[in-house]
């Protein structure tokens, strides 16, 4: 299988990585702009619904499917202990990790703010068709897999 991308065909303007980043840029600004009502960005977003769906529960889980450090993370979950969203404890089973868990208050807000993600992605993705997003999603997971 020949590389799509070559010095002879290669233009900033059509790399599927500047495409990737300008759609995600967009689509980032929308959420960013939904959550403000909610004093939230979408990366702290992204930390509750890793909470809210068990993906999760401890800071050294989130930071690394965030793919970040856990410096970030420990401050990101500062700012969310203090808004009320989250709460830290030890483990009882081992003191040296930190277990993560949203408050009443997260868990409340938590659809309210994801449906700030359902209307911006719904947004982005007018005029595509249902079979259109699963193959757009499935390229997705295979780039990943990719790496």
């Amino acid at each position: 299988m020949s590389h799509p991308y070559s010095l002879k065909n290669f233009t900033p303007g059509e790399s599927i990585g500047y495409l990737l980043k300008c759609a995600g840029g967009k689509l980032t600004l929308a959420v960013d702009r939904g959550l403000a009502e909610f004093d939230m960005t979408h990366a702290q977003l992204g930390i509750i619904l890793r909470l809210a769906h068990g993906y999760a529960k401890t800071a050294a889980d989130l930071a690394r499917d965030q793919m970040t450090d856990t410096g970030a993370i420990t401050r990101m979950l500062d700012r969310l202990e203090e808004k009320g969203f989250i709460q830290r404890a030890r483990s009882s089973e081992d003191r040296r990790v930190v277990e993560v868990a949203l408050t009443a208050k997260g868990t409340q807000l938590a659809d309210q703010m994801t449906q700030v993600v359902v209307d911006a992605l719904n947004h982005h993705l007018r005029g595509f068709t249902a079979a259109e997003i699963a193959q757009f999603k499935d390229f997705l997971r295979r780039m990943v897999a990719n790496a």
